[in-house]
């Protein structure tokens, strides 16, 4: 098992938390901003939802963009770390709190290409995340199978959802949590995996293919308990799990026991807030806040 380092989210260790796992936050931030050691990623509080950054080298990308309210936060933090470029955004599927923060952030940096799921929602959402593409002129590409990338020296792996969209199957959104599109990120020792709002079905189909373990796992549906999370866990066996809830609308506390008894560090945004974790090419990690 490789080495991990998770420090207490406490103000007090704050300080120290990069310097002692030796993952600085090397030299540049952004895809215009020189290159860092190894990779970064942060899970940015936008409460129960979702907007990943995750930095290698000199490129940067984001998975999912929060809602529209929270797409101030997310640029106030995106240019405290220089960042001015994205490669690309992904956008797991079309709820609110996924897609909302699109427009807002595609006005203020330039965007390479937006990856969307290979589905046509039929919701308000929807239309509004292809509305805020049109207005700002965004290549897009939907993925209908496995898409590889390359993100600095890293891998960066998109899974197709493995479920046929149904829009009238669970109220107005239907079955999108299902049809997220999966991303991980691999390479030097690092192995990440971002599990977008899968439920019951959508874990089934992700389970029928074997894509073995990642130390760091960004859990499904921000934490709520599925009937397939104990498989998924076990599949995936993290040792460090990131959740991205808030505290009006907290992880269920099973899927905390779960993730306790398999001895994974779990980190929830609604705890701590924005919560970033680096690998410093070595297989050892930093978790801080």
């Amino acid at each position: 098992m490789k080495k991990v380092f998770a420090f207490a989210l406490a103000a007090v260790l704050a300080f120290a938390a990069f310097a002692l796992a030796g993952c600085g936050q090397g030299e540049g931030q952004g895809s215009d901003g020189g290159t860092m050691d190894g990779v970064r990623v942060s899970f940015i509080d936008v409460g129960k939802g979702d907007c990943i950054l995750v930095q290698a080298g000199g490129s940067a990308a984001l998975i999912d963009t929060g809602y529209d309210s929270t797409s101030d936060e997310v640029l106030s933090y995106l240019s405290d770390l220089g960042v001015s470029r994205l490669d690309w955004v992904v956008l797991t599927h079309y709820d609110q709190d996924h897609v909302g923060g699109l427009r807002a952030i595609g006005e203020k940096l330039d965007i390479g290409t937006v990856f969307l799921p290979g589905y046509v929602g039929k919701d308000k959402n929807y239309k509004t995340a292809m509305s805020a593409i049109e207005g700002l002129g965004l290549a897009t590409q939907l993925v209908t199978e496995r898409l590889h990338l390359k993100l600095g020296d890293y891998d960066f792996d998109l899974f197709p959802p493995g479920v046929e969209y149904d829009p009238g199957s669970k109220g107005e959104e239907g079955n999108d949590n299902d049809c997220s599109l999966v991303a991980s990120l691999t390479g030097d020792g690092a192995s990440f995996l971002f599990a977008g709002d899968l439920e019951e079905d959508g874990i089934a189909a992700y389970l029928e293919d074997d894509h073995g373990r990642f130390d760091v796992v960004k859990m499904p549906h921000h934490g709520r308990k599925a009937s397939l999370t104990d498989e998924f866990l076990e599949d995936v066996r993290p040792q460090i799990a990131i959740i991205t809830d808030s505290k009006d609308d907290p992880a269920d506390k099973k899927t905390l026991k779960m993730l306790d008894a398999i001895d994974a560090e779990a980190y929830r945004t609604g705890t701590y807030g924005t919560i970033t974790v680096q690998c410093d090419g070595t297989g050892g990690y930093s978790v801080s806040n």
